[in-house]
């Protein structure tokens, strides 16, 4: 059945949030339906010119109590992923793909609402911005692609738009940063000791590029999204309700996080990622999926940079990431800075884990080296001190910046309160961000750093 506008619109009076405080005036008509505390989406087209099936919902009803391990975490914490990493990459993955596609068409997966198996939680305030969520997938945009980065044959550049969730017990957590829907409290990661072992993350990272252009997209897991601004088109930084395009976007990439005490020493995280492989052709489109490997830690001091022979390139050196590099199932892709696991649509300059470990409040570095410069004012030189900030281990309550507090490898989260604090910003002159943080006793930071340039102070790696 089509989902009636007028539903949508009626669904306002569901909400405790008033349109009168909404984040963006511009939005406050907008038709969408927001649940108790947190708006699902900010972004959908006009009435009248596309009816969508269904529209997004924000997972947010967050556990109170911290739910128990269920058996197949337990699974997967007990599979020994410095020696099977295969097997850990496999589980995990099935453990995220379980109640999310069954018994569904490609378009109507990953509604979480619909998962009989076990409840998933998203992150709220992402909708703030002029590229929050959409309401068709409650996908938000990322980094784009440049020319040639997702395969020799890539010419036009590439929109990447991606949603992502939180199991029970990452869940748990999200609701005690968010206790109260006008008063986050970043804090709350800090006492909990981080997320509890046993939290499971995934994202689902879509692309604007077409099959014609990347030959593992086809046939793909494709969605439509309320994109804005329309690829290839630069954003003005200003945006309605109902502007945007409806685009077709294909997966790509899935990531995974999970919570593991056997990483402590590394971060207490294991990080995985998938790329997807069409040629595969498998039953269900969505185990087109190939799994890239895992990384549990940064290797600190590893600085060595081989040059890729012939199939998927690895380092040897590297002792906390293990790299599917003999699969002729997996597309070939690049990598990140020394060959450390980093996705298609990714920095080939990073990795996963030193990406996710700038996730802090207030944000006062970067998530690249490249976006940085050194007190004298240059940028850092590929594997210099400066450099290897970027790639230390640090643990889940251990903050990047030692005036920030960590929001333990969530940059969902950390985004949510940075997102929260702006859009009170917008109304108070700027000053409730440093009342906002001066309520909790930390000097308020700022951001060092700025527009990273074209060019790679780095030899280009894979």
């Amino acid at each position: 059945m089509r989902l009636a506008w007028a539903a949508i619109c009626g669904a306002l009076a569901m909400g405790a949030a008033e349109p009168s405080k909404l984040p963006n005036a511009e939005n406050a008509s907008a038709p969408i339906r927001l649940l108790p505390r947190f708006p699902d989406f900010a972004y959908l087209p006009a009435p009248g010119s596309f009816t969508p099936d269904r529209t997004f919902r924000l997972s947010q009803d967050y556990p109170a109590n911290l739910p128990a391990v269920e058996p197949a975490v337990q699974k997967i914490l007990s599979i020994d992923f410095t020696h099977d990493w295969r097997a850990y990459a496999n589980a995990v993955l099935t453990y995220i793909m379980e109640g999310n596609i069954e018994g569904r068409g490609v378009s109507q997966a990953f509604y979480l609402e619909d998962n009989k198996v076990r409840r998933w939680y998203h992150v709220p305030w992402q909708h703030w911005g002029p590229n929050g969520r959409e309401g068709l997938h409650g996908l938000t945009q990322e980094v784009t692609s440049k020319a040639f980065y997702l395969g020799p044959r890539q010419k036009t550049p590439a929109e990447t738009w991606a949603v992502g969730f939180y199991n029970a017990r990452g869940g748990w957590l999200i609701g005690r940063v968010w206790a109260e829907a006008d008063n986050p409290d970043p804090g709350a990661v800090r006492r909990a000791g981080g997320f509890p072992v046993g939290t499971v993350v995934a994202k689902l990272l879509f692309t604007t590029a077409s099959p014609d252009e990347v030959d593992y997209l086809t046939n793909p897991v494709q969605w439509s999204a309320f994109v804005y601004p329309p690829p290839g088109v630069k954003s003005t930084g200003v945006r309605k309700a109902t502007d945007g395009v409806i685009v077709p976007v294909r997966l790509v990439q899935v990531d995974m996080m999970v919570r593991d005490d056997r990483a402590k020493a590394t971060g207490g995280w294991v990080f995985g990622t998938y790329v997807y492989n069409g040629a595969l052709n498998r039953s269900s489109p969505w185990f087109n999926l190939v799994p890239m490997g895992l990384m549990w830690g940064n290797d600190p001091d590893v600085r060595s940079q081989p040059q890729a022979t012939s199939g998927q390139p690895f380092n040897p050196d590297l002792k906390e990431t293990v790299i599917n590099h003999a699969d002729s199932a997996l597309p070939s892709s690049h990598l990140g800075y020394g060959l450390r696991l980093s996705g298609p649509v990714d920095n080939n300059l990073s990795s996963c884990k030193s990406c996710h470990m700038t996730a802090e409040y207030p944000q006062a570095s970067p998530i690249l080296p490249t976006m940085t410069k050194t007190e004298l004012g240059k940028k850092p030189v590929c594997g210099d001190a400066t450099w290897m900030r970027w790639f230390r281990n640090l643990g889940p309550d251990e903050s990047f910046d030692p005036q920030a507090q960590s929001t333990d490898s969530s940059l969902q989260l950390a985004a949510s309160i940075q997102n929260f604090v702006a859009s009170k910003n917008q109304s108070t002159g700027g000053l409730y961000a440093s009342q906002f943080w001066k309520n909790r006793a930390m000097p308020i930071a700022g951001v060092r750093g700025d527009v990273p340039e074209d060019g790679d102070p780095c030899r280009p790696i894979g």
